[in-house]
């Protein structure tokens, strides 16, 4: 009776003993712990498009174009958040072939979620037939936010120019 009773006694200890050091273990390594909330706030381009996609070169006037680009900004962000957004040819298909974009550098005020940013583009004597890489930057965001990296489908986008 006493080695029944002994031997139910160290089984339960054992059981208690192993529950409690394995959660101190996994309190210590971290491991039981829920990831901490966090505010990080972080802007990127989440789109570039250009309107319209496809313009017919002509000598005058110019040909104008819009490049319309997202920026998403998340997270905790801190009192009017900026950021430098600027937009430009990244290249084009013949080399060489040239838009002019106005105001192309910009000190954008962002809003959390999606802000919309659009720039004039047109075409100059040295526009000719083909296709230009139109891409958005970001850079010098208001201290406290992060300027993640885009994927290239989200920040390029696409001009056709046809001649007449």
């Amino acid at each position: 009776m006493k080695k029944r009773s002994l031997t139910l006694s160290l089984t339960i200890l054992a059981l208690f003993g192993y529950t409690f050091l394995t959660y101190d273990a996994r309190t210590i390594a971290g491991y039981s712990q829920a990831p901490a909330p966090t505010s990080e706030s972080y802007v990127q381009v989440s789109s570039v498009i250009v309107e319209p996609s496809t313009v017919h070169k002509t000598e005058s006037p110019i040909t104008a174009t819009v490049v319309v680009v997202q920026v998403l900004l998340r997270g905790q962000a801190p009192p009017n958040p900026q950021a430098i957004l600027e937009v430009g040819t990244s290249s084009s298909d013949p080399p060489n072939n040239e838009l002019k974009y106005e105001n192309p550098t910009r000190t954008v005020s962002l809003v959390k979620g999606v802000t919309v940013v659009k720039f004039k583009a047109e075409t100059t004597p040295k526009t000719f037939r083909g296709k230009i890489k139109v891409s958005a930057t970001l850079g010098g965001a208001t201290k406290g936010i992060d300027i993640k990296d885009s994927e290239p489908k989200d920040y390029i986008a696409e001009l056709t120019v046809l001649a007449p």
